[in-house]
C-alpha cells in the first residue's frame, strides 16, 4: 500500500520528516501500528474515498492552522486520529 509521504501534491508544506514524526506520534497514542497509520491515511487522501479527500481536508481548515502546518497530509491525520478516538 502507498505510504503518506508518497502521496504528491502541490499544497503540501511539511517535510517528509514532519509526516513521519506525526505518524509515529499519533501511531503511538493510538495504540497502533506506525505503518498501518500511515497507509490508512494515504488510502483516504489518495483514493478520494468516504468523505475525506486531498482538496476536501486541504480546504476543511478555516484560515491557517499551525498545528498541521496547513499541510492536508497532517489535516488528514488529526481527522483520522479524531475518528479512532471516538
Amino acid at each position: 500500500m502507498t505510504k503518506l509521504t508518497e502521496i504528491d501534491g502541490a499544497d503540501f508544506t511539511a517535510s517528509d520528516e514532519e509526516i513521519e514524526a506525526a505518524v509515529e506520534e499519533t501511531a503511538q497514542e493510538l495504540g497502533m501500528d506506525p505503518e498501518t497509520v500511515s497507509e490508512e491515511v494515504a488510502y483516504i487522501l489518495d483514493s478520494g474515498s468516504g468523505r475525506v479527500n486531498n482538496e476536501g481536508v486541504a480546504g476543511a481548515a478555516v484560515g491557517s492552522n499551525a498545528d498541521t502546518a496547513d499541510d492536508p497530509r497532517l489535516e488528514a491525520l488529526d481527522v483520522f486520529k479524531l475518528r479512532q478516538e471516538l
